[in-house]
């Protein structure tokens, strides 16, 4: 079944900041119709999550930031930088039982992919402890395997949420971002490659493509960039039905 893109016009609720427009911008490139949301920040995984029963869903969060920290572990406090923990049952369960379903993911169901900036040291502790696989990036180069990865995950679950933030992605691939661009990134291919596989060995319940701001992106790769994982999801959706 085809589902129109889903475009949430706001990056952390501020509907005036440069990434409300990446998923307008999309659209107006030709993105076609996926069971995809487009906004501006990671937060939106809260909503999405809480539109199904996700009790037995599993997670795979490609980002260039762990997402991880809390309340008391922030120095900013930036929520769309907690927006993971919020999802794995670390703070503000209260508020986000009032947006839906609110069944925290279970860490040890959750694959991070292409992490190279934490902060504060804080973040860095509480992610060593925790139970979710994790795949460092440094220099352009994945610091685990994340086939054996993803292995792991399709033992404890079937389906996931697929969250990209174009982050992830090398400065030299994706430069229009919300975020100031950390560099040594994914490459595309990697990208492509982690994508098809995620799409080969689980059902995607929800795909989120999150952080473009195409007023940083004045030579439009990032837009490219994004158009291509859309495609690449739209062609492996066709294979799966």
């Amino acid at each position: 079944m085809q589902v129109c893109l889903i475009q949430v016009p706001y990056a952390m609720g501020n509907e005036h900041e440069g990434g409300r427009k990446g998923a307008l911008r999309y659209v107006q490139a030709g993105a076609q119709q996926l069971p995809l949301v487009l906004a501006g920040s990671c937060d939106v995984s809260l909503g999405i999550l809480a539109g199904f029963d996700h009790a037995r869903c599993g997670v795979v969060w490609f980002d260039a930031h762990a997402d991880f920290n809390t309340p008391d572990s922030t120095v900013s406090g930036f929520f769309a930088g907690m927006s993971l923990a919020i999802i794995t049952g670390h703070c503000y369960r209260n508020f986000w039982a009032q947006i839906g379903e609110s069944t925290p993911i279970a860490e040890a169901t959750t694959l991070l992919l292409g992490v190279r900036d934490l902060s504060p040291a804080a973040e860095r502790e509480r992610l060593h402890h925790s139970a979710m696989q994790v795949v460092n990036w440094h220099e352009g180069k994945p610091r685990a395997d994340v086939l054996a990865c993803l292995d792991t995950l399709g033992k404890r679950v079937q389906e996931v949420y697929l969250h990209i933030d174009l982050d992830a992605l090398d400065p030299q691939v994706a430069p229009g971002l919300v975020d100031d661009p950390v560099p040594g990134g994914l490459s595309m291919s990697q990208m492509e490659e982690a994508i098809r596989t995620v799409a080969a060995r689980f059902r995607l319940r929800a795909v989120a493509l999150v952080t473009y701001n195409p007023d940083r992106d004045q030579e439009e790769k990032t837009l490219r960039a994004g158009l291509r994982n859309l495609d690449l999801l739209g062609e492996c959706a066709d294979k799966g039905k």
